[in-house]
């Protein structure tokens, strides 16, 4: 897979202007795209298993793993099955991060941000796979659909399950993706996911209920989707006060 970077997208995790003219930050970005083309190794996989509703618990059917919380179930409702996926894009990177911050705090940023850019390509280049594959495999009398992609430690989906889901990937083994005693994914630069798979109809009531009893909002589902593809990049992802609280402090208002 080739991964590609978008200006905007960079500029965004610096959390800069897309207007932004800056010779020394564009320099900075080009440099940055060149070495982490040389350096990265993306590796990912993904699986599907069947889930199923028990006891306001979601398990995932084939493994020890169990999903808790008010935010996956309203994530999943209506899902049958599920992907769990991880990628990342290597030691190389998390290296290179580390020598900047020695040297230049601004290269280490603008270096940081490039890679985040290029790890959220690579997820949403195997979100596309999947959802071809599920065209492709599924029964043409139900057409299905996938949800966004949601992360342990997002709302109140304990973070502490990251070693187990990596564990029914073996993706310790399979792409060299562990997690650290306090649930941070090693590499950093990567990311684990769940996606949820739901027929267009049963997605189609669900919003029209979710409309009529005021449940969801545009404005909370857009927050919904900035958390799942923003915080996970954050070391306080699994701790942050202010993401209990509902604040992101990378959202532009």
């Amino acid at each position: 897979m080739e991964i590609q970077f978008k200006r905007s997208d960079i500029l965004h995790y610096l959390q800069a202007d897309e207007k932004l003219k800056d010779a020394n930050i564009e320099r900075l970005i080009l440099e940055s795209i060149t070495e982490i083309k040389e350096l990265i190794r993306f590796r990912y996989l993904y699986q599907k298993f069947p889930l199923v509703l028990k006891d306001n618990k979601l398990k995932v059917l084939g493994t020890t793993l169990i999903l808790k919380g008010n935010s996956i179930l309203k994530h999943l409702a209506g899902a049958a099955e599920v992907y769990l996926m991880a990628a990342t894009l290597g030691p190389l990177i998390d290296k290179k991060i580390a020598y900047y911050e020695k040297i230049s705090v601004t290269k280490s940023l603008v270096f940081d941000a490039c890679a985040t850019t290029a790890i959220e390509y690579g997820c949403d280049q195997i979100e596309k796979e999947i959802k071809q594959n599920l065209s492709s495999n599924s029964d043409q009398k139900e057409e299905k659909q996938l949800t966004f992609r949601y992360s342990p430690g997002y709302g109140d989906l304990d973070i502490s399950i990251q070693s187990e889901f990596l564990q029914v990937l073996k993706a310790p083994k399979k792409i060299g993706l562990t997690a650290s005693k306090y649930n941070i994914l090693l590499p950093a630069k990567s990311v684990t996911a769940i996606i949820g798979v739901v027929s267009t109809e049963q997605s189609s009531k669900t919003v029209n209920n979710n409309q009529s009893k005021r449940k969801f909002d545009s404005k909370k589902i857009a927050l919904q989707q900035f958390e799942a593809q923003n915080c996970q990049h954050c070391l306080l992802a699994g701790e942050c006060d202010l993401r209990k609280r509902g604040i992101y402090c990378g959202l532009k208002s």
